[in-house]
Order: C-alpha cells, then structure tokens, then sequence
C-alpha cells in the first residue's frame, strides 16, 4: 500500500484570519469567530462578537464555511482545534486563527485531515515549535512544515469510519456518567426535598453551626506537566469545577516551595470559594487521601460535625440549584473577573439538616454509586486510552 510521510503543506494551505477592528465589535452584524469560539472541538458560533455587515466585500477571504478546521496559533490554547459543524449567515475568522484549506480533495479527506491536527503526535510537534516563544505562538507556514502520514483515500476513509466508532463509544460513556449524577440528585431531592423551601420541615442550621474547620490552601507558582508518584502538585479550581474530584488537575511544584501544606483528605468537602460567577460554589467530595496534592487559596475544604451532617449530604447540599444561587448572590466581583465569598458570609448560609439516621441512609446511596462510578472512571480511562492509541497508529499510518 502506498504511504506517503510529507510535510502537510504538500496537501493543505493554512489561511489566517484578519485583525478586525474592537473598536467595531456590536451585538449586531457579521460574527467574527475567536479562539474563544473553538469549545471542545467544535465552533460556537452563536456566542461572537460582531462587525459591521456593511464591510463583508472588504473581507470576503476571511469567510468561513460549514466544514471548515479551524486551529488557534497563539496564546495558552495555541493547537487548540475546532470544527465549524453548522454555520448560518455569514462568518468570518479574526487573527491568530489558521483556516486549514485542502488543495485537492481526490488526495485528502476532510475529515481525515481532523483527525490528523488532533493526533497526539502532531499537537506534540506542534508544540515544541509553539513553546519556543514566551508566548506560545505558531506561523501558518510551521503547521504546513509538520510531517504526516497519508495513506490513499479508501484507507482514510475506513480509518475515519474506525474513529467514529471509537468516538461514539466515548460518547455513550458520558451520557452514563451523566445518568449516574442525575439518578443521586433525583435521590437527594426525593429523600430531603428542595433545602431552602424545606417543604419536609427540616431542622434548619447556619453552616458555622454544623462545621468544625474550613481551611484555605496557598497559592504557588506550578508547572502543567503529568505528575510522577510522590510529587507534590497543587490542585487547579478545575479539579472541583464539575462536581467529582479530578486529581490529575494540578500543577506539579518543587518541594523547596512548600510553605503551608493543606491537603484533601478522605470525606473531606472540597469548595470553590473563587470562580466566575457560575462556577463559585462548585463543591466535591473527597473518596481517599492525597497526601501530595495541595489546595490553593481559592479552594477551601471543610470538616462536617457528624453528630449533626455527614459530608455526603453536606456536598449534595451545597450543590443543589437554590444554594448555589445563594452562594453567587453573597459573592463580590466584576463582570470578567473572579467572583469570590468570604469564609463569614458562607458560614451564616442555612441549610436544612434533616436527622443524622436519614442522612445515613443517602450515604449508603452514595457509596453505591461512587463503585459504579469507579467502575465507570477506568471505563472511560480504556476507552480514552484506545482512542489515543488508535489516532497514533493512524498518524503513523500503521492503522489500515
């Protein structure tokens, strides 16, 4: 079978965008995709800013079509890839976006060229031209440079048809990830009822009532890099954002920076106590110890008194729609900037606490529900792995 390993400039032309104008961005007229448009792999189109329709024929070059692959070339997501899936009106790319334009469609399949940026092996490459810089950036003309495999257009295609395959299978995993979240917040609700309207007549307490410590991390400088056994890292805000604990979300740190070591620890409730405005109050719940994790100053993690609360309820408390509203409400910040709650005003929030025998009850649910989740974790951990594996392998052109 014909291989051919070449630079992808032989096969593609990369198109950067035009350097519109802020000063013309409305809420009205032609959208202008951003790097901020590309979300995991895909264009939001419906949230761009806009510019003048008047101006289209100036910049007719710079228009972008369903299909389109888009790649950002600057900045902390530089090689972040994005797919315009569906696309109404007209649209334009701003700068610092690549445009990747296949010359001859009998030699190259679209959708293979997406899996090829995406491919582990070419973002690697990819960014150890970008990281040469302080800011990572990357040229039109390096993204051409990188070599790929290509093999003939029926072999792209059964590769294409394999990925998809692998794909979905993700797919079905998220969607039973996200059935599993919404069976114990249908529990929850169905167990306590809705905490602040308290339609059951529960004890009501002031969280500082039910708590014995809240205790702030520190903040250091970390590298983003995997994290090798017994290194110590401090932990992102992403690690409690989505409400289960990812302890992978951490930059790694030297032991020589350690000044205040504040660690989770097992049934620990971890809390976001800085995020946008959305995200601040996002609450975890710790399942074993990490030693060599940290916290940094913008999460908290808080003891129950469990003669009143157990940490299970307690999380699902803190989670649940009106308390979170609660939270952003005593938050102080700025439209584009961190919103941020104060240790005082969090602990003068009232909860309902129903009887520590009922509470006992929702942590057997619990506990049920974190081995299928476990379960489901090195699920997806396989399925992630022979998704990457299979992308190398049709990199390297060893997938037929």
């Amino acid at each position: 079978m014909n291989i051919e390993k070449v630079p992808l400039g032989k096969h593609v032309k990369v198109e950067g965008g035009f350097a519109f104008q802020s000063a013309k961005f409305s809420e009205n007229g032609i959208p202008i995709i951003r790097i901020s448009n590309i979300i995991k792999g895909k264009i939001d189109t419906a949230n761009c800013v806009k510019y003048p329709k008047e101006s289209f024929e100036n910049f007719k070059r710079y228009e972008v079509k369903e299909g389109d692959i888009l790649i950002a070339m600057s900045g902390a997501t530089t090689g972040k890839v994005g797919v315009v899936r569906k696309i109404e009106g007209k649209v334009l790319l701003n700068q610092r976006l690549g445009n990747f334009k296949i010359k001859n469609e009998n030699n190259l399949l679209k959708e293979f060229l997406y899996r090829i940026v995406q491919s582990p092996e070419y973002q690697k490459k990819l960014k150890n031209i970008a990281s040469g810089c302080a800011q990572p950036n990357i040229s039109a003309k390096q993204l051409e440079s990188i070599e790929v495999t290509i093999p003939p257009l029926p072999t792209q295609k059964k590769i294409v048809a394999i990925l998809e395959k692998a794909e979905k299978l993700k797919g079905w995993r998220r969607e039973a990830d996200e059935l599993t979240d919404e069976f114990l917040k249908s529990t929850f609700l169905e167990m306590f009822g809705d905490p602040v309207r308290n339609p059951m007549g529960w004890c009501v307490k002031k969280i500082k009532e039910v708590i014995v410590d809240i205790q702030a991390g520190w903040s250091v400088n970390g590298e983003s890099k995997p994290r090798l056994k017994n290194e110590f890292a401090v932990l992102k805000v992403s690690a409690v954002t989505s409400g289960v604990f990812l302890p992978n979300e951490c930059k790694v740190i030297n032991e020589k920076d350690l000044k205040k070591i504040v660690t989770p620890e097992k049934r620990d409730v971890l809390f976001s106590r800085a995020n946008t405005l959305e995200l601040v109050g996002a609450t975890c719940l710790i399942t074993e110890n990490y030693p060599f994790l940290l916290l940094p100053d913008k999460l908290w993690k808080i003891k129950v008194e469990k003669k009143y609360i157990l940490p299970e309820y307690l999380k699902f408390v803190l989670s649940h729609s009106a308390i979170r509203k609660k939270i952003s409400a005593l938050s102080t910040g700025t439209s584009g900037s961190m919103y941020n709650i104060s240790m005082k005003k969090f602990s003068l929030i009232n909860i309902t606490v129903p009887p520590i025998e009922i509470q006992d009850e929702f942590v057997k649910i619990v506990e049920k529900d974190e081995q299928i989740r476990k379960y489901q974790i090195q699920s997806s951990q396989h399925i992630e792995d022979l998704f990457n594996a299979l992308m190398q392998q049709a990199f390297r052109g060893e997938l037929t």
